[in-house]
């Protein structure tokens, strides 16, 4: 009786190892994701009042102008849109300088 209790302990541990290990992904070492690019648009003309400066973040798969709101939330957004380019152009609005976005909300047409 002792052999098979001791036997089923280690085949849940081995379980509970394996499952562990697989469910995190492996990332190879050479993929280099920096923390700083955004993965999608915000789909929406984000209201100039709420904008008070802005950074780049064009050395990514999906280059992007990320606008920050008075709320410091960081907004992604297309930097051929229109609207984008009039509110970069504008010399009031800084240009501020990077940052790891890994610790801070960004905002998608899914989270209005």
């Amino acid at each position: 009786m002792k052999v098979s209790e001791a036997a089923l302990s280690l085949l849940i541990l081995i379980l509970i190892i394996t499952s562990a290990s697989c469910s995190q992904p492996k990332v190879p070492e050479w993929v280099n994701t920096p923390s700083t690019c955004c993965l999608k648009f915000y789909e929406k003309v984000l209201p100039r009042r709420l904008v008070v400066g802005y950074r780049k973040a064009l050395n990514c798969n999906l280059p992007a102008i990320i606008f920050i709101t008075k709320r410091n939330r960081e907004v992604c957004t297309n930097p051929s849109d229109d609207w984008v380019q009039e509110y970069i152009k504008n010399p009031n609005l800084p240009l501020l300088p990077s940052r790891n976005l890994a610790t801070v909300k960004i905002i998608t047409a899914k989270n209005d």
